[in-house]
């Protein structure tokens, strides 16, 4: 894979310089920084400077890579431009263990991350035979000329690696090109996804684990700031401390990672900002509160607190109902404010408890106002996905209401109302 380094005559200035650096170094490990092998990613493509097209490529290799053990140390987007990409190239190789791009593989002129590649290495672009012959297996072309043999023509030290498909165990019809240290994917979010997962193995380390944890805070930032000063302190260089704000959370205001490679130093920063922290502060966060309704809810009215007393008797409220009533003779009317979204939670614990193997759905007639918020419609639509409630002669709740009766709920509801 690694091939014989070509610079002679070939490149100059920054490039040459950077080739240089990656010639001294003996494999992959030599420009690793610290225990970990890192990676740079170059997101390649006008369309995304443009913002014509969002980059979603950067996100999952992140995550991949950080799962086999490889610490992402740099991201870049370049424009379709053989000197920017092979400037950006040249100087990744030179400084990460490994070089992932995206973009820029096709049939068309913008498509040149493989000239690109091979100029910061000062090699030619040359057609792999093997590649002539899978051009010519898929698109039943031979001419040198066409654009479907584009695809064929790579730098010279090239490496093809088959990945394994992992639905299905087979090795991969089409080969990912290599060279050295640089890894050249596709840019189409679903080819790149499926080629880093069936190629994992080259990437994967067997001495770094990532461990991580994360605080959720019901309180601003600048109430936390001196902890947080006095945790970077202590654990600097030992623990990577992150705070993130969010201001539309119902369950707290900062979210709090902490990442390393040693779980004991880990274990060691999550117990010191636990002491550290006012009391209070830190909070569970809460993905699913609909499963474990029946007993959370259950377990609050019986608690014998204030607010466990007026849950109880709204739970005696609705069992009433659910004592002369069948599920299908009730209906809960809901229009994503707080109050009825309380008593959507109630009723479903309520039902949850009574009929735990039930078949029918709880029905909820939504009553949708002329111009309703784009993020009450969200709420809606996530309620729903969340309660699995039906809507009134079997529509969903938050899928659109016949005309008449939502007209007819809008012409005789007072202005103001």
């Amino acid at each position: 894979m690694w091939g014989v380094l070509r610079v002679a005559g070939r490149v100059r200035g920054p490039l040459r310089a950077a080739a240089c650096r990656l010639m001294a170094a003996s494999s992959p490990a030599a420009v690793t920084q610290g225990s970990a092998s890192t990676a740079g990613i170059i997101i390649i493509g006008d369309e995304i400077l443009k913002g014509y097209t969002q980059d979603t490529n950067s996100s999952f290799m992140c995550r991949r890579l950080r799962a086999l053990g490889v610490s992402v140390a740099r991201i870049s987007v370049v424009p379709d431009d053989v000197e920017a990409i092979a400037s950006e190239v040249a100087a990744f190789a030179a400084r990460f263990t490994y070089v992932l791009t995206s973009g820029g593989i096709g049939p068309t002129h913008d498509d040149v991350t493989f000239e690109a590649v091979a100029k910061a290495f000062g090699e030619r672009v040359v057609l792999h035979p093997e590649l002539v012959a899978l051009v010519h297996k898929f698109f039943g072309k031979t001419e040198e000329q066409c654009p479907e043999m584009k695809l064929a023509r790579i730098p010279e030290s090239s490496h093809l690696n088959y990945g394994t498909d992992g639905h299905t165990g087979s090795a991969f019809k089409y080969p990912l090109v290599s060279v050295r240290n640089v890894y050249i994917f596709p840019g189409i979010p679903a080819l790149m996804e499926r080629a880093l997962d069936g190629l994992a193995h080259l990437f994967r380390s067997k001495q770094t684990h990532f461990h991580s944890r994360t605080v959720y805070v019901a309180s601003d930032e600048m109430l936390i700031t001196p902890v947080l000063d006095r945790a970077d302190a202590t654990f600097r260089g030992r623990v990577s401390l992150g705070s993130y704000p969010d201001w539309t959370s119902n369950y707290y205001r900062v979210k709090l990672t902490l990442d390393s490679e040693s779980e004991q130093d880990l274990e060691e920063a999550y117990g010191f900002l636990m002491r550290e922290l006012p009391p209070g502060v830190a909070v569970p966060l809460v993905t699913d509160c609909v499963s474990p309704a029946a007993v959370e809810v259950y377990g609050l009215a019986e608690s014998g607190s204030a607010l466990g007393q007026k849950v109880a008797a709204a739970l005696r409220t609705i069992e009433e109902a659910l004592d002369q009533y069948s599920l299908v003779q009730l209906c809960v009317g809901f229009n994503g404010g707080k109050d009825c979204t309380a008593l959507l939670h109630l009723v479903h614990a309520a039902v949850q408890r009574r009929f735990p193997a039930r078949q029918e759905k709880l029905q909820v007639l939504y009553i949708r106002i002329v111009s309703p918020f784009p993020e009450m419609e969200q709420f809606i639509q996530a309620t729903v996905q969340r309660t699995g409630p039906t809507g009134t002669s079997g529509s969903s709740c938050a899928s659109s209401l016949s005309p008449t009766v939502s007209s007819m709920t809008e012409a005789t509801r007072p202005w103001g109302a």
